[in-house]
């Protein structure tokens, strides 16, 4: 997501990537601090399309100022597939 979807939907509040391995597994993010607080989660924009299909504070933290999300990966093999589908057809229709 970070990689290739982020700046085709312009995604600004992903917790950047600071290294990854190809497949995902060993991630490296800047430390973000929490809690954030709902409010702070509901004030973010609106991700287009979604990263993903929920959205808790947890899932959240602060880097300086910014209010970012930091658990925007993907679990498995199939889900991984239908949420690349998802976003090239989201991405065809951003092009329209």
């Amino acid at each position: 997501m970070w990689k290739i979807w982020r700046p085709i939907f312009e995604w600004e509040t992903l917790c950047p990537v600071l290294i990854a391995d190809p497949l995902g597994i060993i991630v490296v993010m800047p430390r973000a601090s929490q809690p954030v607080t709902h409010s702070e989660v509901d004030a973010m924009p609106d991700h287009y399309p979604d990263t993903t299909s929920e959205t808790k504070v947890e899932d959240h933290g602060r880097i300086g100022d910014a209010v970012v999300s930091v658990d925007y990966g993907l679990p498995d093999r199939e889900m991984v597939k239908s949420r690349r589908a998802y976003y090239r057809q989201k991405a065809g229709e951003k092009g329209k």
